[in-house]
């Protein structure tokens, strides 16, 4: 784990990228290899610089410079704010500058970096870390971060992870990977089927639904030790469970008493009330960031559809009406939108509505079927599955539809993903 040990910024700090603009222009930055001091892995000059380009594009904020372009060697030229030549980087275009030095010692690696505003020639950010040489690219991730949260003046994303389901011959087993699509790690390996992950806020547990003993419960893992615990093993089904925002409860469907109903449980899968009963079907609950709303689907008008609720009042209301087959809503961050899957054109798209029903959005258009959208917790993104090019995949695109790419390149087939919360420092 990377431990930071100086931090630097400047002292008139400004927001460059208005980021609830949807036109705004990419910033041209440079992120040449890092320096190595001393002996060790060269590799690691080229590996974290190579992450931190990819998640500065991933974000969509920035134009990053191909290093094909640059005029200086990375092991030759300075990386403090004296020995920076602004006007040979301001020549190829670049308006910001990333600088980072590391020296590896067995096990043991120490980073510093630098953000450097190119055309004002001053230092914006800059921090050392100690880590371990296997932490490399944590710590690359760590200051993609810091860049993003001193140019947009909001904390970056990309120490977040994706939990899916991962189609395994007969087998479905929920899986984590990096934001990126790198490092997919198993959390079950039950060879059985395994749906519906879902973080808990602090990101430490997912709760899933498992058919490993039959019928479907509801199960609660720790992401770190692998442990895991039966929360929910109601007669009748357990499914689609949803943390409450401030933790410890979860809303999840049940259908002890005979019908689909959505219900609170607490951290020890006791019913703590029912909050959607009668003769429809209610799944899929997805909470509103204070947690006095759920949005979740039902059929009371015969198809499927987005309802919300108020939990204190009971009060329930319809917000989509276009379609006939709308499903797995998901609640934004900020509370500004709801996505969802809808069917449209014979085939099912991700969608956005505003959370009093209107301005409704489509993000995809009939590129193969399109499901269980989620979203980013800057609010920027959503991951989603689709099967534009066959085989089901994860999938991301921002707010506005822009920047749609590939996450999963495994075998099989890749679905119903679930971002996690920012970690906790």
């Amino acid at each position: 784990m990377s431990l930071p040990v100086f931090s630097a910024r400047a002292a008139a700090e400004r927001v460059y990228i208005d980021i609830t603009q949807p036109g705004f222009v990419k910033l041209p930055i440079a992120v040449p290899d890092f320096k190595m001091q001393g002996s060790g892995e060269l590799a690691l000059a080229h590996r974290m610089a190579e992450v931190i380009g990819a998640d500065l594009d991933f974000s969509g904020y920035f134009k990053v410079l191909d290093p094909a372009g640059f005029l200086e060697s990375p092991q030759q030229m300075g990386v403090l704010p004296s020995e920076i030549r602004f006007d040979t980087w301001k020549a190829i275009g670049a308006e910001f500058l990333v600088r980072g030095l590391y020296e590896a010692r067995g096990a043991s690696l120490n980073v510093e970096f630098r953000l450097f505003d190119v055309i004002s020639q001053k230092m914006l950010v800059g921090k050392a870390y100690e880590a371990g040489v296997a932490d490399a690219v944590s710590v690359a991730h760590r200051i993609a971060n810091e860049i993003i949260a001193a140019l947009t003046g909001e904390a970056g994303i990309f120490d977040t992870r994706i939990a899916f389901v991962q189609a395994e011959g007969d087998a479905k087993e929920i899986y984590v990977m990096d934001l990126d699509g790198r490092n997919p790690t198993p959390i079950t390996r039950d060879g059985s089927t395994a749906l519906s992950p879902a973080w808990s806020p602090d990101g430490t547990q997912l709760a899933f639904v498992s058919y490993l003993e039959g019928q479907p419960k509801i199960f609660v893992a720790d992401v770190f030790s692998g442990a895991r615990r039966a929360l929910s093993g109601y007669p009748g089904i357990n499914i689609t469970p949803a943390w409450h925002p401030k933790g410890g409860r979860l809303a999840a469907t049940l259908s002890k008493d005979g019908n689909p109903d959505i219900f609170l449980l607490d951290a020890q899968g006791s019913i703590v009330q029912k909050l959607l009963g009668g003769w429809a079907i209610e799944v899929s609950p997805s909470w509103s960031p204070d947690g006095s709303k759920l949005a979740y689907v039902s059929n009371e008008t015969g198809n499927p559809h987005i309802y919300m609720l108020d939990v204190a009042s009971g009060n329930k209301r319809r917000l989509t009406y276009e379609g006939k087959y709308n499903t797995s809503p998901a609640w934004s961050p900020k509370g500004d939108w709801i996505a969802f899957s809808g069917m449209a054109g014979g085939t099912h798209n991700i969608f956005i509505i505003r959370p009093d029903g209107s301005d409704l959005r489509a993000l995809t258009h009939g590129e193969g079927s399109n499901e269980s959208p989620t979203w980013s917790p800057d609010g920027r993104l959503i991951a989603f599955s689709s099967t534009r090019e066959g085989t089901s995949a994860i999938w991301v695109t921002g707010v506005h539809g822009e920047g749609t790419r590939r996450l999963t390149r495994l075998g099989g087939a890749q679905s119903q993903p679930s971002w996690s919360p920012r970690r906790n420092r």
